[in-house]
């Protein structure tokens, strides 16, 4: 990382609708973004902690079920500002336990964001379900309005440039 914004996509591209945050993060790349990063990654806790440790906005986007979930809702979750989801991310170790980790070990951005998009099919195939597909748009709205706020004198980079 240099030292700006980072978008990380979250998911595996084969369990069906949990690679929702990697198409997310696919089609914010694709704007090319002035200032802004994007990763696609598994849930890995080490590659997570090493890129986003020091930053200062890193938004994250991720597939969420269980119980209560509604296919395709679009939800944003910062920790410390808002109880922990009740909904939680679709793998083993999800991103408020990837925070936890961080803050056990120093290892956090300035501010972290985590946009989920709601799933119902997370099992072994790929290609996402029409609900899930029909989530991606309004997720990437979520993304662009959090890279409006980015945290003012925490980066040498000015703030990223989104255009509607």
């Amino acid at each position: 990382m240099t030292g700006g914004v980072l978008v990380i996509g979250v998911g595996n591209d084969y369990r069906c609708d949990d690679g929702v945050g990697l198409a997310v993060a696919a089609d914010v790349a694709a704007l090319q973004l002035r200032g802004v990063e994007v990763l696609s990654a598994p849930p890995d806790p080490g590659l997570m902690l090493d890129a986003w440790t020091g930053l200062p906005l890193v938004v994250a986007v991720d597939a969420a079920a269980g119980p209560g979930a509604v296919a395709g809702r679009v939800r944003r979750w910062v920790p410390g500002e808002q109880p922990h989801p009740t909904v939680v991310s679709s793998h083993s170790l999800g991103l408020p336990e990837i925070y936890a980790l961080g803050q056990a070990l120093g290892r956090l951005p300035h501010r972290l964001v985590v946009i989920t998009v709601e799933v119902e099919e997370v099992g072994y195939g790929v290609g996402l379900s029409t609900v899930a597909a029909a989530a991606v748009p309004a997720a990437v709205e979520s993304v662009l309005a959090e890279l409006q706020n980015v945290p003012p004198a925490s980066s040498s980079t000015p703030p990223p440039r989104v255009e509607s």
